[in-house]
């Protein structure tokens, strides 16, 4: 008997430590909130239809959205940048968190707030020119830091956030930036850019059929070039020649994985493309749940999140493709 109350002690102690030591890690990280505001960076463009008009909002650290993270056990950690996707910065709040836990900065804000749009049906296009204006000037604002690592700067883009961060790939120093992790993207909106500097990695889950027709997958659409915008804030890009002043109204965009074929890399920068089981679109916005929508256009998929099994895989990924920057 005192053999077994000795062995409960023990195992009690041993789960006290292990609480001690895990919240003393924990107290060794903040949110960094005292910056210098730059007001004028918000700008006041309005929503007509499902187009934004007027100038769009760079960036305000001092904005409510932003959240600036750092551990600060390390003396200069590492950066990811988060650009959010349709649904605002609650798409990548979890994913942020898990970047956090692996002893990453992180930088997630939104940019629809930022811009004074509520949360509602607008245009692809529109929604990525004022996520791509952010989060650029969030790039800007981030090489001014002296508490993290200006020389490795990664940035994450979920859906439309990761169209926006294919088209960084090509805007971006290499002296400062090591990658670009693009999940979900698509074409439609403002298109990719014809060049690329900085190597990218993009995650597809086998199920992803968001926006997709009947039977096609994410990154076959290929949408008529009517509904993507020519945006000149962007590099150059596919949506020079595919847009909706498009003459030839049958034109379609270029599907992203015919783009990822004709890209031009520079700097001997390259595209790694990772297709993952058990997962759909976004995989930590929910759990995994196939389903359609019909906006008055005819079906089109609309499965999103994924397992734990394949957040385990992409979150791997993702850290194999940061691991292998790191040490080229």
């Amino acid at each position: 008997m005192s053999f077994v109350k000795s062995f409960k002690l023990c195992g009690m102690l041993a789960f006290i430590i292990l609480l001690t030591l895990h919240f003393s890690e924990n107290s060794k990280a903040e949110f960094v909130k005292d910056f210098d505001c730059i007001p004028q960076a918000i700008k006041t463009p309005a929503q007509k239809g499902l187009k934004i008009v007027g100038e769009m909002s760079e960036f305000d650290p001092c904005n409510a959205s932003v959240e600036f993270y750092r551990p600060d056990n390390i003396k200069s950690p590492p950066i990811i940048i988060i650009a959010h996707g349709g649904g605002g910065k609650r798409d990548a709040i979890n994913i942020t968190r898990e970047f956090q836990k692996l002893g990453f900065a992180t930088l997630i804000f939104d940019a629809y707030e930022m811009n004074g749009i509520p949360l509602g049906r607008i245009g692809n296009a529109y929604r990525q020119m004022m996520i791509l204006k952010t989060t650029y000037a969030a790039y800007e604002w981030t090489l001014t830091r002296k508490d993290v690592d200006t020389s490795k700067i990664y940035f994450y883009g979920i859906s439309n956030g990761a169209s926006v961060v294919i088209n960084i790939a090509g805007m971006v120093d290499s002296k400062h930036v090591r990658g670009v992790i693009a999940e979900a993207p698509t074409t439609t909106g403002i298109g990719y850019p014809n060049e690329i500097t900085i190597p990218i990695k993009i995650i597809f889950g086998k199920l992803d059929d968001l926006g997709a027709k009947p039977g096609q997958n994410r990154w076959e659409i290929r949408d008529p070039c009517k509904i993507s915008v020519f945006f000149d804030f962007a590099p150059n890009g596919t949506a020079q020649t595919c847009n909706s002043k498009t003459k030839d109204k049958n034109k379609k965009s270029i599907s992203s994985m015919d783009w990822v074929k004709t890209v031009v890399k520079k700097q001997n920068t390259f595209i790694e493309v990772e297709f993952i089981d058990d997962m759909a679109h976004g995989a930590f916005i929910r759990e995994l749940k196939i389903d359609t929508r019909d906006f008055g256009q005819g079906l089109i998929g609309w499965s999103l999140g994924g397992t734990n099994k394949s957040r385990t895989k992409m979150l791997d990924a993702i850290s194999g493709f940061i691991e292998k920057q790191n040490t080229s």
